[in-house]
């Protein structure tokens, strides 16, 4: 029995989808800690910070939360020959295994988006990790978002929350920008400033922003639960997909896994051991895992394939 087999008995069956293989700080004193806490989360309930101008009196710092996270008004494009060299879902493109295997996860996200559980997390909510590096997760983070925003009635966020390896701009061939940790830091800055809306079905990109040292702070803040929220309640038609940091290399891939409703686990055949994947699994609520993802595992006669195993939670 492989790995994924025997880790999928607790979540579900695991039926099998064949393509062919994907390229896929904290330390800080005290003083420190207490200067990012105030910043990420309560800058707009306290005086201005020394050298600071107008900040807390600022209407946009004060009523952040009032504001609706809307979708900007120019449109990027996405460059499609790059989606086709890295073996991901190209919208005008013919119809592909690969697009039919997302096709499969996304349902199961859907069916769960519809019933939500009462005093859980909002199931629109999605988080995409692996345990380790290199196992693929952004290849299926970008993958899930276009197939999702291809559904008529979808809109859909992908946030790079892989705040100290960004790679979503690059697999899309956009360049890098301000994003997700410059909301968090500076709270005069709307969210819609950072937004880049994409020419494909109903997709934004909301970029990792500007590395900081305090990232996993930042997202264990104040900033960042109005920000989910906003993004869970605001727009009800709207899956959120964050491309997470890997659960066993960076802290910050816990903090988000609690305040999401659904997590979907990317697991490299032949790399991940199992005991690895049990301890990554170990470190979130297993009763958020939609799903496990095998990913580059070779089928005898098919080739390399994606197999995937469901835990029909929700």
């Amino acid at each position: 029995m492989s790995i994924i087999e025997r880790m999928a008995e607790l979540l579900g069956s695991v039926p099998q989808t064949h393509q062919k293989p994907s390229a896929a700080g904290e330390g800080a004193d005290t003083q420190e800690r207490d200067l990012i806490e105030r910043v990420a989360g309560n800058l707009s309930r306290r005086p201005n910070l020394p050298g600071e101008k107008g900040l807390a009196g600022d209407p946009r710092a004060r009523d952040r939360s009032a504001r609706p996270i809307g979708r900007p008004a120019r449109t990027h494009k996405v460059d499609r020959d790059r989606l086709r060299r890295q073996s991901m879902i190209a919208p005008d493109g013919e119809r592909t295994l690969i697009a039919e295997s997302f096709r499969r996860v996304k349902r199961q996200i859907l069916a769960n988006v519809a019933n939500p559980k009462p005093g859980a997390p909002p199931p629109n909510l999605v988080l995409v990790t692996s345990a380790l590096p290199g196992e693929g997760k952004t290849f299926c983070a970008v993958n899930l978002a276009i197939s999702i925003a291809l559904e008529m009635d979808r809109t859909v966020l992908l946030v790079d929350a892989d705040v100290a390896k960004p790679s979503v701009p690059q697999a899309l061939g956009l360049e890098p920008g301000k994003g997700l940790m410059d909301v968090l830091l500076d709270r005069r800055i709307d969210p819609a400033e950072v937004l880049l809306k994409l020419d494909i079905g109903k997709l934004t990109l909301m970029p990792a922003g500007t590395a900081q040292k305090h990232a996993t702070e930042l997202l264990a803040s104040d900033a960042m639960r109005e920000l989910l929220h906003e993004m869970a309640e605001r727009y009800h038609d709207r899956i959120i997909i964050f491309d997470s940091p890997p659960l066993l290399a960076a802290s910050e891939a816990g903090v988000l896994a609690s305040q999401v409703g659904q997590i979907v686990v990317v697991v490299e055949a032949g790399k991940t051991s199992e005991g690895v994947l049990k301890d990554a699994l170990g470190r979130i609520d297993s009763s958020k895992v939609t799903g496990l993802l095998l990913n580059k595992g070779e089928i005898p006669g098919l080739g390399y394939g994606y197999g995937y195993g469901y835990g029909g939670h929700g």
